[in-house]
């Protein structure tokens, strides 16, 4: 619940500045709003750029989906709504926006460069042009099948109460999915959604469209950044902090706390018997036991086989039992190992099809572990802490493996 949270505070935020500009626009002069205007294929393009860098196909969808909405707002609905072909594209665009929102919560990661990454980006362009030379063809065409379809509004606004639903739709779905294991794309498409609503449904205010979305491409913005930041200080296989992050969380520590240094024993063996990628499956599932530590201890993958756990305010008395049934779990567990060329594809098919796939056998691991108390150690400094961790490491593999020393 807590992350999820976290990940909705960018949207949050970008909404809330949104709103209140809105509110007070009147304090804008035409030089502020000239700067509105151009901010969405400003931030937009910024938007475009990293998602390429990146080649993450879903931001990247996104952020074309959002520019070219704006782009036909501007274009063709600067005229009264009760106006055709104004009133067609409004009801079509309010319609089609939150469609493609939700595509893009069902379509998979590929990377742009992928045939259904190619898919995903390419379908909105593919819609205008089609609609646009249907609007050519036949200008009536869209009038002639809409007339029950948005003929009720949602609660008295501008947005029909279908197109509204569907936007209430995707948001609701994408927090569901925040709630679970969502990340940043979720939280900016449930914030496309809120913004995309609130622009449709009350068009008729001034200046409407271009602050929600100056807002919702800075959105797309400071997501992208938060995608990068976490690259940065997390473990892309395990999901854990990296050790770039535990030298950062080293320099707000006091002069009270613990460390432990854990190694997988034996893990070339696991990797030259079984391969990488079932020795990656040993990494993940030894990391995800580690992570069910008590006494507060935060868990980081140092390199290789080997995790560093960081216990701040703790002494190594108060932790020593903890850790011992740590160890006890891990060596206690049988780790079933699967056949990942047999996996399905897609995340959705992975969870209904969860223990179908082909089983490489079960194997049990050990970890050896050392543990070094700040205040036990001469100077008390980080690098001499995790140096003592280290050598109690060392001292339990020479004894055997699979055992706790603290130095």
């Amino acid at each position: 619940m807590v992350p999820a949270l976290k990940k909705m505070l960018a949207p949050s935020l970008c909404l809330l500045v949104s709103v209140a500009l809105l509110w007070q626009q009147t304090l804008l002069n035409d030089r502020h709003l000239a700067i509105l205007e151009s901010l969405p294929y400003l931030l937009g393009g910024l938007s475009l750029l990293m998602a390429l860098l990146a080649n993450h196909i879903r931001e990247l969808s996104t952020t074309v989906i959002t520019l070219m909405s704006f782009w036909l707002i501007k274009t063709f609905l600067q005229a009264p709504l009760s106006t055709e072909p104004a009133g067609q594209i409004f009801q079509l665009i309010s319609l089609v926006h939150p469609l493609l929102l939700g595509f893009l919560l069902w379509l998979p990661e590929t990377g742009w460069r992928h045939r259904t990454g190619l898919i995903g980006l390419l379908i909105a362009p593919t819609l205008v042009l089609f609609s646009a030379l249907l609007f050519k063809l036949s200008p009536t065409w869209f009038s002639a099948i809409s007339i029950e379809l948005f003929a009720n509004s949602l609660y008295g606004l501008t947005i029909s109460a279908i197109a509204g639903w569907l936007y209430i739709a995707v948001a609701a779905a994408g927090l569901a999915l925040l709630l679970g294991k969502g990340s940043n794309m979720e939280s900016s498409l449930v914030g496309c959604s809120l913004f995309g609503m609130i622009t449709f449904g009350w068009f008729g205010v001034q200046n409407i469209s271009m602050i929600m979305f100056s807002g919702v491409t800075l959105l797309l913005v400071l997501n992208q950044l938060g995608n990068l930041l976490l690259l940065s200080y997390r473990d892309e296989l395990t999901q854990i902090p990296n050790r770039r992050a535990l030298h950062k969380a080293a320099k707000a520590l006091g002069s009270n706390y613990s460390l432990v240094m854990v190694d997988i024993d034996h893990f070339k063996k696991i990797n030259d018997t079984h391969g990488h990628d079932l020795g990656d499956q040993v990494l993940k599932l030894v990391a995800s036991h580690l992570r069910r530590v008590r006494s507060g201890g935060k868990v980081f993958r140092y390199g290789g086989e080997e995790f560093c756990i960081l216990f701040r305010g703790r002494s190594a008395d108060e932790i020593t039992e903890d850790l011992e049934q740590l160890r006890k779990s891990i060596a206690e567990y049988d780790m079933v190992l699967r056949d990942s060329h047999s996996r399905p594809k897609r995340s959705q098919q992975g969870v209904r099809k969860r223990g179908a796939t082909r089983r490489k056998g079960n194997i049990r691991v050990t970890v050896s572990m050392g543990l070094a108390d700040s205040r036990q150690t001469p100077s008390g400094v980080f690098e001499s802490v995790m140096k003592a961790a280290d050598n109690a490491l060392y001292g339990a593999k020479r004894n055997g493996r699979n055992r706790l020393i603290v130095a």
